[in-house]
């Protein structure tokens, strides 16, 4: 029987499982990857103490920190997450191997995973030219043409890490314009190898062993195929809870919680993206962990 169980390593969980331990709370980490969307990241520049620093290095600083962390703090990496219930004493937390892990408390920071565009040869060409991580896939691409689909925050970043390798980057994007942090977008719009489809809809992804090809319908009806090796789909994230059927959602999926990042279940809390309060950045996920971790330990103070 562990304290408190944290479903998650990205910043949020991470961060909570470090408060957790230091609470002096036996601490479970269950996570798929250490890093979560942080590793994703190109260049972050609004993480504080670092004027600019990649998702990649943060994540290392993150578990350089977590290392020091050597009494009452337990990590498993590669454990999937597929159920959560709660008994009369405990909540269980079962991972895909079946294996079964009992907590007192549970902290929710699964996060999100990426949006995909549904459309014909997206899933066929999935990993062999479909990808959705810009930061990791981008040197496959270098001096090669590639396409990226979206127009937030994450596109815009993606676009970023692929204006420095690849020989041209076609922006294909459903909207007026690009929208977000407006020091991203500036840099983008900057990028002389950069062509910008605005209002113009994916409907297919084309090739034969390999992507070839990204099939757009114009504002005017019109189609075209513009010719890549790769496609890049940036559409955003859908919360990565799948395994929760005990908390309330909102009409995104995000959990709802309190101030206190309490969900409806007492004795569970949620961090970072997989919640409903506002703001999604690496800092703010950071600053959830660590407040449910606190919040955790003066419930189960209550308890005691």
């Amino acid at each position: 029987m562990y304290d408190v169980i944290i479903i998650g390593g990205g910043p949020a969980g991470q961060t909570a499982a470090i408060y957790s331990a230091r609470k002096k709370l036996k601490t479970l980490l269950l996570t798929k990857q250490i890093g979560g969307q942080m590793v994703w990241s190109s260049d972050v520049e609004n993480y504080t103490g670092f004027s600019v620093i990649s998702g990649a290095d943060l994540t290392l600083k993150f578990q350089e920190h977590l290392k020091t962390i050597t009494e009452d703090l337990e990590i498993k990496e590669g454990f999937e997450v597929v159920d959560l219930e709660q008994n009369i004493t405990s909540f269980v937390v079962t991972v895909k191997t079946g294996e079964q892990f009992f907590a007192k408390v549970v902290i929710i920071a699964s996060g999100k995973e990426p949006r995909h565009l549904g459309i014909p040869g997206e899933e066929r060409f999935y990993g062999k030219g479909v990808a959705v991580c810009a930061t990791c896939d981008a040197p496959f691409y270098k001096n090669k043409d590639v396409a990226v689909v979206g127009g937030g925050n994450s596109a815009m970043d993606a676009l970023f890490a692929l204006s420095k390798v690849a020989r041209k980057i076609y922006s294909v994007n459903i909207s007026e314009h690009l929208r977000g942090d407006n020091v991203l977008k500036a840099k983008v719009e900057s990028s002389p190898n950069i062509s910008f489809y605005n209002l113009a809809k994916t409907i297919g992804v084309v090739g034969e062993k390999g992507v070839t090809g990204l099939r757009i319908q114009k504002s005017s009806g019109e189609e075209e195929t513009l010719m890549v090796s790769g496609v890049f789909v940036e559409i955003g994230y859908v919360p990565s809870n799948s395994f929760d059927h005990i908390t309330e959602k909102n009409e995104k999926g995000e959990i709802k919680v309190d101030g206190n990042l309490q969900t409806n279940v007492p004795g569970l809390f949620a961090a970072g993206d997989i919640n409903d309060a506002w703001g999604e950045q690496i800092i703010i996920a950071a600053g959830e962990g660590a407040k449910a971790a606190i919040a955790a330990a003066n419930y189960l103070n209550q308890l005691k």
